[in-house]
Parts: C-alpha cells; structure tokens; sequence
C-alpha cells in the first residue's frame, strides 16, 4: 500500500510539473522618444496629432508594462519586442530604452529584440524642443547590436552573417524538449536614403540561413517559433494589394516554407493592430501569425502567452490610463479615428472619383470605424455592419468579403499539436 501511494504522488508530481506553462511577453512598435529628446511643446503636441503616436506619454506606458512584466507574481521567463523600439532610431532613444530592460535582465527575465523600419539608418531622426524640432544621432547596424548585445545577440546559438536575424533556444520543457526561438531581421536600412522604407524582405541568403536552423530543429525534435517585425500573413482581406508594406517581400511563398519546415508561430507587429491570423501551406502544414498592436497609440496592447507542451493559452493586456494622462485610450482613440476618416476619404478620391458626397462621407466613417475594430482585435461589432459590408462586396465584386480571419485575436487557446482554437473565457 505504501509503495502504491509513493507511486501516485510521484506520478502526480509528474503531471503537476509538466503542466507547468513557460510564460512570455510580447510587446511591440513601442515607438519610445527618449525624454531628453523632447519637452511638452507645440511641436511634440503637433508630431502627436498628425501621426497618432502618442510620444509623449510613451515612457510612462512603457514603465506600466514593465512594471507588469517584473512582477514577481507573472513569473514570466522571457520578453519578445518585435521591433520599432525607438520613434525614428535616435541613438539616446536606444541608449535609454536598452537601459530600461534592465531591470528585466536584474530579475532573470530574458529579452530578446529586432529592428524594425524605424530602429536603424533612419536619415533624419528628430527632437522635439519648444515649436521646432531638431536632427539628432542615429545608429548603425552595429551600433544597434552593440546597445542590445545583452537582449539576444550574446546568448543565441546561431547568427546571421548577412543580418541582425539570430536563434536562440527559448526555453527548455520538463520532458527537455527545447523551444527556439528565430528573430528575423528584414528591414531595409541598408537601403535608406532620404527616408525610412516601409516594405520589409528577408534576403535570400538569410532565408537560406533560417531554412537551415529549421532543418537543424527537425533534426532534434525542437520546436520552433518566429519573431519578425513584418507580418508573415495577411490580417485582413486584400492586404497584400491594399497595404503590401506591412506584410514581408514574397509572404505566400515564405509562410508556406516556414509551415512545411516546422515552424508553428511567429511574433509580429508593424501594423499597429492585435489581430491574429494561420496560414495553411499546400501541403496542409499550419502557421500562426501573431500581430500584436502598439504600444504608442489606442489600444495600446501587449500580450502575455502561456505556452504548455500541448497548448499555448494568449492573453491580451492594454494600458487605459497613465497618471500624467487619465484619458489616455480615449485621446488616442479619437484621434486615431480623425486619422483614419482622413486617409480613407482620400483612398476614395483616389480610387472612386466620381463618388457623390453623400456615399464618400458614409463609406469613410464606416471604414473609419471598422478600422478602429481591427486594431482593437475581434472586431467587436462588426456583425452590425454585415449586410452593408455584403453590399459593398457585391458592388465591387468581392466574394466572402470577412474582415477578420480566423482564428479570434485577443485571448484564445491554441492547441498542439492538431491546432484547435478555444476562445477563453
């Protein structure tokens, strides 16, 4: 009886520690001005308004989430930033926000970074002093993995030799199978000249570098997950057409290639948008791309990911308020959606001239508002506006027109490994 009962606790000992979850951050396009590179003048409040970056309460939003993140009680283990660290790659920016995940690495939390559009040779990164704005200091390519040498190019097992792309086991399960972790670099600034390129494209011979960290995961039985500051996949119908920029050079041909070779999620950002998406290669293998939105505009989202041996739980996290501004989320959010009408008002000018007045200003707020929803993620609401939606898909001739794609974006259960999707509640 006695060795019976050592044998079930021992089992439930088992069990209990393997269903222990490895837990993450995910943040993203922090957009972070450094502090000393500006003051409360017009020209901040300008900047704010016209791009809806909201650059001035960035720091403070940025303390709240890491504040979360150290907490003792989160236990987690590892953060990813997938990229646009700084507004516009300016070197104090850099300097202050690497000082910041300090008290990350303080605490035992591995950070691991990428740049993105906005990080590297950005041309004229800029101050915000009284009602003028000044040039300052960017970095370089090697400036940048000098700054972040202790957030993920100095404990990775491989390099790219042609990009800041590396892999590094992200973590190690009780079974000891590992989890790694592929951050790719595909920003142009090698490219920059008179200003920061939005399209992003992984070159060929860093896909060739990551096709060979692939295989070398199959061969050990690792599991694999991405990060990138591009997306991977489209988030939302004709993406690709509409806005190809925020999506990487040659996305079906990589997604698929990344399915079939056993990579099961990567981690982006660049659209400002929570939104979550899978890709099926032609071989029935699945990816699922994990856009998370913004943290210098509405709504200010992180994520926190739970990831078990035979499950990931997602979690949505947003900043509502900081103490210097109470209103926060509702500042932005209207100021984001001014931004929008504007923008959509004259992609309509520009694709349907001979619109009436009338039927401009009803599609733009409509536009208007359903962008606000998938920045947002589940696009709440959005069954209201089924049939109008039916209509316009019909007059433009666009078949099963659906704004968001499966699976839901916020807060949802990933099973492995036949990738069933459970809303939580």
């Amino acid at each position: 009886m006695k060795v019976l009962l050592i044998k079930i606790l021992l089992f439930i000992s088992i069990v209990v520690g393997a269903s222990e979850p490895y837990r993450i951050a995910v943040i993203t396009d922090i957009h972070y001005l450094s502090p000393q590179l500006m003051d409360g003048g017009y020209a901040v409040e300008n900047y704010m308004q016209t791009t809806g970056r909201m650059i001035k309460y960035t720091p403070e939003v940025l303390d709240s989430v890491l504040s979360h993140i150290t907490n003792d009680k989160t236990d987690i283990k590892s953060l990813l930033i997938c990229g646009d660290l700084t507004k516009d790659g300016e070197r104090q920016s850099h300097l202050d926000f690497a000082k910041k995940l300090e008290v990350l690495k303080n605490k035992g939390i591995n950070t691991f970074v990428i740049p993105g559009n906005h990080d590297i040779n950005v041309p004229s990164p800029m101050k915000y002093i009284g009602n003028k704005s000044f040039k300052t200091e960017s970095v370089s390519p090697a400036e940048f993995e000098e700054i972040y040498k202790d957030y993920g190019y100095n404990n990775c097992f491989s390099r790219d030799t042609t990009s800041l792309s590396y892999a590094t086991v992200l973590h190690k399960d009780t079974n000891n199978r590992e989890t790694w972790l592929i951050a790719i670099d595909a920003a142009r600034y090698e490219d920059y000249k008179t200003s920061s390129i939005s399209a992003g494209r992984i070159k060929r011979s860093t896909e060739q570098w990551i096709m060979d960290i692939l295989e070398q995961a199959k061969n050990k039985k690792a599991q694999v997950y991405g990060m990138m500051h591009w997306g991977l996949t489209e988030h939302f119908p004709m993406q690709g057409e509409l806005m190809p920029n925020y999506i990487v050079n040659d996305w079906k041909r990589l997604a698929d290639k990344f399915a079939d070779m056993g990579m099961s999620m990567i981690f982006t950002g660049h659209s400002h948008a929570n939104d979550i998406t899978k890709h099926t290669s032609q071989k029935g293998n699945t990816i699922y791309d994990i856009e998370t939105g913004t943290l210098s505009s509405y709504p200010f989202t992180y994520r926190i990911i739970d990831d078990f041996s035979t499950k990931t739980d997602i979690y949505t996290y947003r900043i509502e308020a900081t103490e210097e501004n109470p209103n926060l989320a509702k500042q932005s959010k209207e100021i984001l959606s001014e931004i929008a009408d504007k923008m959509i008002k004259s992609r309509i000018n520009k694709f349907a001239p001979n619109i009436d007045i009338e039927r401009r200003q009803y599609l733009s707020d409509l536009l208007a508002q359903l962008f606000i929803m998938h920045v947002h993620g589940d696009e709440n609401g959005f069954s209201e506006y089924n049939n109008i939606i039916k209509e316009l898909g019909d007059e433009y001739e666009i078949n099963d027109f659906n704004l968001d794609f499966e699976p839901m974006d916020n807060d949802i259960t990933i099973n492995k490994p036949d990738a069933r999707i459970i809303p939580i509640p």
